[in-house]
């Protein structure tokens, strides 16, 4: 009661009663299948993320989207490659076996190219994705090699730009009219 003659509720609040259960006697610790589930994943991301061909401080900053999407596109590009570089070893067994093979001439020229250029390369598709960038684009543009590749190339160039190079990079705009709904490998095949 107060000085006014009215009677306030309290009401206490109870402390849970709850008690924490003691560990198991066998030392296994039961955990949820949620946190279980989550723990593998990460496991498999890091494993996933340390076969990169990016160095530790880099894979260190990259979060779950940015290590799925890298790993595809490494995937991607390898398995590109590897069909282009066994073509050409199969096309250097029927020549002289004296001289430097066009696989290995690939490499040391690619090597000589970058030194040459002065510069970066950028492999982009007819979409506008960035399929390779070589790691010297870090040197000249700011960005690292695992930030653009995978990535759309228009959000890199000016909005002023864009339409310039969508242009571009339809392959089939540099075709006579008449040829214009023939598709790449028919395109090729023409030309041979």
């Amino acid at each position: 009661m107060n000085q006014l003659g009215t009677v306030y509720a309290t009401k206490r609040r109870r402390r849970n009663g709850k008690s924490l259960k003691p560990p198991p006697k066998d030392g296994v610790t039961k955990s949820n299948p949620s946190k279980r589930h989550r723990e593998r994943l990460n496991a498999e991301l890091d494993t996933l993320a340390n076969l990169l061909p990016f160095e530790q401080n880099i894979l260190s900053k990259l979060d779950r989207l940015s290590i799925l999407r890298l790993s595809v596109s490494y995937l991607r590009t390898k398995s590109y490659f590897q069909v282009t570089m066994h073509k050409i070893k199969e096309e250097n067994q029927y020549r002289s076996r004296g001289e430097l093979s066009l696989y290995e001439q690939a490499f040391t020229d690619g090597d000589m190219f970058l030194q040459a250029l002065n510069g970066f390369l950028v492999i982009l598709t007819c979409e506008g994705e960035v399929f390779f960038a070589t790691h010297t684009i870090e040197s000249y543009l700011g960005f690292h090699q695992s930030d653009i590749v995978h990535q759309s190339v228009y959000e890199l160039v000016h909005s002023e730009d864009r339409e310039e190079l969508q242009r571009q990079l339809m392959w089939n705009s540099f075709l006579p009219p008449e040829s214009a709904g023939i598709s790449l490998q028919e395109c090729f095949l023409q030309e041979n």
